[in-house]
């Protein structure tokens, strides 16, 4: 009993000291630094009296539009100083099964397969450079006597050139097509013969 009766004057005596207000240690100062999200919106309203959002807006739109019809050209490629040609194989080995949605073997890992013996390919693809006015001239002339084409630019300005020629034009954007097909010149011609695609580096 004498134990648990120290042990009951050790908790309060123990507990009044903690609980024991000592004052206030140094001089509190108010928080200075504003809040962020506040300090933002503050700076965005006074740029939009200023005029200046608009201005960065309208930049940010001109960078876009911009990159949009003038992407960056393909490196590397230079006007053909003679006809030079040879048969591109698009045939791969299956990495891995390739079932369709009712569990059938569309082909399965290690099968080598030849898009064009699955996918009808009857176009004629033309590479050239949009900024080279012989280039342009050329294939306005190509044209004349192909039906079914693609236009495909390696650089130069897409809308100029769909403008001049009055045909859609695309872009080899980051040489994707230029690297698969391995042409250094242009202009460039690609078309199907039997199993292969022909590929034609074309000197004008």
């Amino acid at each position: 009993m004498r134990k648990i009766i120290i042990a009951f004057l050790l908790l309060c005596v123990s507990g009044s000291v903690f609980s024991k207000d000592y004052g206030t240690i140094g001089q509190l100062f108010p928080i200075q630094e504003p809040d962020l999200l506040t300090f933002i919106k503050s700076r965005l309203n006074q740029m939009q009296k200023d005029g200046e959002l608009n201005g960065i807006r309208k930049k940010a739109i001109e960078n876009v539009e911009k990159h949009a019809v003038r992407p960056e050209a393909v490196p590397g490629l230079s006007p053909a100083t003679a006809d030079k040609s040879w048969l591109y194989d698009p045939t791969f080995i299956v990495n891995q099964d390739i079932q369709d949605m009712s569990g059938n073997y569309i082909a399965r890992k290690g099968d080598k397969v030849n898009p064009l013996d699955k996918i009808p390919f009857n176009e004629t693809l033309f590479f050239i450079d949009g900024d080279n006015i012989s280039q342009v001239k050329w294939l306005e002339a190509q044209l004349k006597n192909i039906i079914n084409f693609k236009v495909i630019l390696v650089n130069g300005n897409v809308r100029t050139v769909s403008d001049q020629i009055n045909e859609r034009v695309y872009f080899d954007q980051a040489g994707v097509l230029t690297t698969k097909f391995g042409f250094q010149h242009t202009p460039v011609m690609v078309s199907k013969e039997g199993d292969k695609l022909r590929v034609t580096e074309k000197h004008i």
